[in-house]
């Protein structure tokens, strides 16, 4: 009878023993081999990791592009120390890029997000900084003095066209003219009126002068005398008064109303935009551009 209950402990301790060594087993085959889900889970966070990067990346150099052939000698800052800024808000407005988003898909930040040029005492610099939900870093682009424009980001540049549509515009005015010029549908006039000296003409200015007489004695006789010059020269027996006239002139311009004219034409303007950018730039493909097959 006792043996009898010894096997019985005997067999549930080991039952048990074994028991516990299945789930040990278990446990250490979930370590070493994932589940599935588990497996799943971790790929996707990791390919999410290499593909944000590689977003930002080419969001990143999608700016230092745009950025490359917009800043050119023109545009670039004129004294050491001067800086030129733009925006990603102002490269959209400018039509430089297209919006673009991050891994998160999320527009980046429009205002801290910018390029920034500085000229240097031997060197022109470019910053490009980007600023999305995932990420905040910058890349710097460096140029001499004596260059035209910011090396591209992309080894290869390419030609791509886009049809626009027709427009007119005028072009500039001419000189002003005494010419007459005629409006018409492609020519718009002005016109203008100036006074315009011509020559001069004598102007007279008349002035009287008075005087009494010269009282004389003649045969005996008191006389009035007006000597010669005057209006009234000649010997008087009465008091009078002795006039002389004298006239003289000034020369003053004589004017006339002139018309002047002036004109500009307006003419049709090319109806394909041209632009040169890298091989790879996806925002010219998606503002409508095409490439002509054109590289340099």
């Amino acid at each position: 009878m006792y043996e009898d209950e010894d096997n019985k402990r005997e067999t549930l301790k080991s039952t048990f023993i074994k028991i516990v060594l299945v789930v040990l087993l278990i446990f250490v085959l979930m370590m070493l081999f994932p589940t599935k889900g588990f497996v799943t889970n971790y790929v996707d966070e990791k390919v999410k990791e290499n593909s944000g990067s590689d977003n930002f990346n080419n969001n990143l150099l999608a700016m230092a592009t745009a950025g490359s052939g917009y800043f050119t000698s023109s545009r670039l800052p004129k004294n050491t120390g001067d800086t030129a800024k733009m925006t990603l808000g102002e490269m959209y407005d400018n039509k430089l890029l297209v919006k673009f988003s991050d891994s998160n898909n999320r527009t980046c930040n429009s205002n801290k997000s910018y390029l920034e040029v500085t000229k240097k005492e031997d060197e022109y610099t470019m910053k490009v900084n980007l600023s999305c939900s995932d990420k905040e870093d910058y890349i710097m682009l460096h140029m001499g003095l004596d260059g035209t424009s910011f090396p591209s980001t992309s080894t290869a540049r390419c030609e791509f066209v886009k049809n626009l549509d027709d427009t007119w515009a005028y072009g500039k005015w001419s000189s002003w003219s005494t010419k007459k010029a005629t409006a018409n549908s492609t020519t718009q006039v002005q016109t203008k009126v100036s006074k315009v000296q011509t020559g001069t003409k004598n102007v007279p200015h008349i002035a009287v002068m008075e005087g009494g007489a010269t009282k004389v004695l003649y045969n005996g006789y008191v006389k009035y005398v007006c000597p010669t010059g005057y209006d009234n020269a000649g010997v008087y027996d009465s008091v009078v008064s002795c006039k002389k006239t004298t006239t003289t002139y000034t020369k003053e311009p004589i004017y006339k109303n002139v018309t002047y004219y002036r004109y500009r034409s307006k003419t049709l303007n090319s109806n394909v935009d041209t632009k040169w950018s890298s091989c790879d730039d996806n925002s010219l493909i998606e503002q409508g551009y095409v490439k002509t097959g054109k590289e340099d």
